[in-house]
């Protein structure tokens, strides 16, 4: 069934404020609901039954905020409503009237654009159970690490400069650094075990880190990003969610330097930031390309970008082909 409403949701920590529309912009019902899935849940399942539709004829819109979108995303699964997780700032530019702010307006702009754009709507797609884990897993090992490299950072500048200082430090850091340690050793074998549970991701992170400058970390965070690389279809749109495309900025004569976009997922962006550096050590291809580039005049970060660029068209090369990076000996 087609579409003929749309529900624009702001969310917060402790609630929702929901604008329901019809499809030619008709304000039907604003509702705010605490932000639980038992409250979620018979909001979305009365309004349902009042509007005498099914679930395919309604379209949820909201701002991607982390994790205080989980309990719209599990209902509106659960009630098989299509949802649409946006970037904030994508609604934000296309609002034609930004006078005055606050939740109620911001659902009903998120409504207006879902309408104004359903074309362009890309549906939320739930990952799968190892996915999730996976994700969980990543994010404890990258708590401990930032923690332990903290902790190492101030036990080594005041072993260089105050001794008494460090000793006492030491001591105190100790047992937590002993901890720190083991649990992110237990959060890597998690992690290892996971990969193996699934076939299909084990096989992508084995092609993925067949290229030369991309490590596992790397790879388990495409797979993560990506929900194991079901929720982008080409290398391009895959680049632009990663942040390494960059767009023309241009008015009337003035040409300024093409710039990157603001709105990319920050991770894989330092990831493959740190892969391009290590491809330029180890593959003789893109060393040749960084160093040629460079004596070109061009700016180093824009050949960085560009090399970050071409690992993430690698990367969905060798998995559409399920086969190993190949190095040329062209260079």
């Amino acid at each position: 069934m087609k579409q003929i409403y749309v529900i624009g949701v702001d969310i917060s920590k402790s609630k929702i404020d929901c604008a329901l529309m019809s499809i030619d912009l008709n304000l039907l019902k604003e509702k705010e609901v605490a932000n639980t899935d038992l409250k979620v849940k018979a909001f979305l399942s009365k309004l349902l039954k009042e509007l005498k539709t099914e679930s395919s004829s309604v379209l949820v819109c909201c701002e991607n905020t982390g994790i205080y979108n989980r309990p719209l995303e599990r209902v509106c699964k659960e009630l098989g409503i299509d949802l649409w997780v946006e970037h904030a700032l994508k609604i934000k530019r296309a609002s034609t009237d930004m006078r005055g702010k606050d939740d109620r307006k911001d659902a009903i702009r998120i409504a207006e654009y879902a309408i104004r754009y359903q074309d362009k709507q890309v549906l939320y797609q739930e990952p799968s159970k190892i996915v999730k884990e996976l994700d969980n897993q990543i994010k404890i090992r990258t708590t401990l690490m930032d923690k332990k490299t903290a902790i190492e950072n101030q036990l080594r500048e005041a072993k260089s400069h105050d001794y008494e200082e460090y000793r006492a430090l030491n001591e105190g850091y100790k047992l937590v650094l002993k901890a720190i340690t083991k649990s992110i050793l237990k959060a890597e074998l998690k992690i290892k075990e996971l990969i193996k549970e699934e076939e299909e991701i084990s096989l992508n992170i084995e092609l993925i880190t067949s290229i030369p400058g991309v490590g596992l970390q790397n790879a388990i965070n495409m797979v993560i990003a990506t929900n194991n690389f079901k929720a982008f279809s080409s290398a391009k749109h895959l680049a632009c969610y990663a942040g390494v495309v960059p767009f023309q900025n241009q008015s009337g004569t003035i040409v300024k330097r093409a710039r990157i976009s603001k709105m990319a997922n920050k991770t894989l962006k330092k990831l493959l930031h740190m892969a391009a550096m290590a491809a330029i050590r180890v593959d003789m291809e893109i060393k040749t390309y960084y160093k040629r580039k460079v004596e070109e005049g061009k700016n180093k970060m824009s050949v960085l970008n560009a090399i970050r660029n071409k690992l993430v068209h690698r990367i969905m090369a060798v998995l559409k082909r399920k086969t190993p990076y190949v190095e040329l000996n062209c260079y």
